[in-house]
């Protein structure tokens, strides 16, 4: 069962290999990519250490190990929607592509970051089945800080590059949760 939580980490490592690099990007950050590494390293390398350094009971919580499995998962399946929504101009750096245009259909009408929800869910569903709420907290404080850096400087190069057309939409959509933020 200990190994049935990583069923998450595992479906977005091979979503994230198994994706193409698009052709003929102009890059314009390399730091907030290093930033994301660490943090997706240390929002996988935390709950490991606590799932391998404790004797793990799951019969003692289990509602927090299914929950957590079910939202890492379902984690993993919006963000495939929201790279299959993108298409071609999904890409795991910041740039500019040849013939880019601001996506607004599919989850990209009501969320401007939906894939970085998906990578939410995955981390932070990943945390939640070790039944640990510091490892679930440590987590979702790490993708806050380096998530928003991230959608910070892919934000103003979109709006250098589309100007108003990017501002606009900016102005009716979410950043990243529905309601919230």
């Amino acid at each position: 069962m200990l190994w049935l939580s990583f069923t998450p980490v595992i479906l977005y490592l091979l979503l994230e290999t198994l994706r193409k690099q698009p052709q003929g990007e102009r890059r314009k950050d390399r730091t907030s990519t290093l930033v994301l590494a660490a943090a997706l390293a240390w929002m996988t390398l935390v709950p490991t250490w606590v799932l391998l350094s404790r004797p793990t009971d799951f019969s003692l919580h289990p509602p927090f190990f299914y929950t957590g499995l079910a939202t890492g998962i379902a984690g993993v399946w919006f963000r495939a929607k929201a790279m299959q929504t993108l298409g071609r101009f999904f890409s795991r750096n910041i740039g500019i592509q040849n013939r880019h245009r601001v996506v607004d259909t599919g989850c990209y009408r009501y969320i401007r970051h939906p894939g970085y929800l998906g990578t939410m869910g995955t981390f932070v569903g990943f945390a939640l089945s070790t039944g640990s709420g510091v490892v679930v907290l440590a987590n979702l404080l790490c993708f806050l800080t380096a998530y928003s850096f991230r959608m910070q400087m892919e934000e103003r190069a979109l709006v250098a590059h589309f100007g108003s057309v990017y501002s606009e939409y900016q102005a009716r959509t979410w950043k990243l949760i529905p309601c919230l933020y």
